[in-house]
Order: C-alpha cells, then structure tokens, then sequence
C-alpha cells in the first residue's frame, strides 16, 4: 500500500517575490546594465541556480521584473488616493510619495532610458501604457467628469501622463522646488478645468 505523503508548502512565490525585490534593489543602486544574475543572487541571499531555476536567465529576470514589479508599482501609482476627490487625487501625483521611495523613481528612469535601445522593454512599457495605465487614469477621469467628451477625456489622461512622467524626471535632475511643483499642480488642474467646460 502506498501512502501519500504531504509535501512541504512550496515557497516559489515567496522566494520569486523575494528575489524580484532584490532585483530592484540591484537595478536602483547600479543600473540595468550592471545587473547580473549573480547580485541579484547575493542581494537576495539565495543561490545564483535558484535565481536561474525560477527566471532561466537574466534576460528572464529583467522580463519579469518588469512585467511584474514595475507594473505594479505603476498600478499603485493610479491607486494613489482613488477614494478621493479628483483635485486631491492630481495633487498627490507631484507630491512625495507618487514614487514611494527614490529608488523606484530611480529604476523608472533606469528603464524608460534603457528602452531606447532595448526592443523588448520598450514593447513591454508602450503595452503597459496603451493597455493598462493610460485607459486606467482615462476611466478614472470618466467617473470624474461622467459628461466630458471621450476625445477630451483622453486627450486630458494624456496630457496629465506627460506632465507627471516630465516632473519627476525634472526632479531627478534636481530641476525641482517648491514653486516648480506648484506650477505642475496649476497646469495640471488647468488640464482637469477643460474637462468642465
């Protein structure tokens, strides 16, 4: 007679969680193209073969990661303040916390700067932004403004991911004070008024 033995819990989202953390750790201190399966092994604290046995390469690494982890925290970015009033909610998109630490607005510029010439990533950010976060912060908008044209509506989402994605770039550069970042809220609630009219 045989007898079914029950196996140890498996620990392959925690330790693909936890090595995707690592990753990005790795990624904000030095950069895409230092990232090796190897740091990201240590920076974790598991072997380089386990990285390799769940990813099968850093090229399937950075995939994940990216497919993952930064559309992640991009889906919190438009989480951000959702119970809120739309003013409220565009305000906190310039304020501290839109990135919740430096090291994620940090790997953002790491990947957008790393698109340009790697195809791959750059199918993979235009999917999440015409597919996921661009129609995300449209039907948001929508809900806010029930009446407003489709084509305004869209036009709006546009102008306010342009606005963001510029801001916090500028902010990196330390082109950014207190005046600046009022001057992103003003344009942007400038975008919002045309939704009224």
């Amino acid at each position: 007679m045989t007898v079914n033995k029950i196996g140890r819990p498996s620990k392959a989202k925690e330790r693909i969680g936890q090595i995707l953390r690592a990753a990005h750790s790795v990624v904000a201190a030095d950069g895409f193209a230092s990232t090796t399966l190897s740091r990201v092994a240590a920076a974790a604290g598991v072997q380089r073969t386990l990285v390799l046995h769940y990813f099968g390469s850093r090229d399937g690494l950075m995939q994940a990661f990216v497919t993952d982890a930064v559309a992640a925290y991009g889906d919190a970015q438009l989480r951000l303040g959702t119970e809120g009033p739309i003013d409220d909610r565009v305000n906190r998109m310039f304020a501290p916390g839109a990135y919740e630490t430096h090291d994620d607005l940090v790997v953002w510029s790491e990947l957008v700067h790393l698109a340009v010439r790697d195809h791959a990533v750059r199918q993979c950010l235009r999917q999440l932004w015409t597919e996921r976060w661009l129609p995300e912060l449209e039907r948001q908008l929508a809900d806010a403004f029930p009446t407003a044209p489709p084509d305004r509506v869209a036009v709006t989402a546009y102008g306010l991911a342009c606005l963001f994605e510029a801001h916090w770039a500028f902010h990196l550069q330390e082109v950014v004070d207190p005046v600046r970042t009022e001057q992103a809220i003003r344009a942007a609630h400038i975008l919002l008024a045309a939704l009224e009219l």
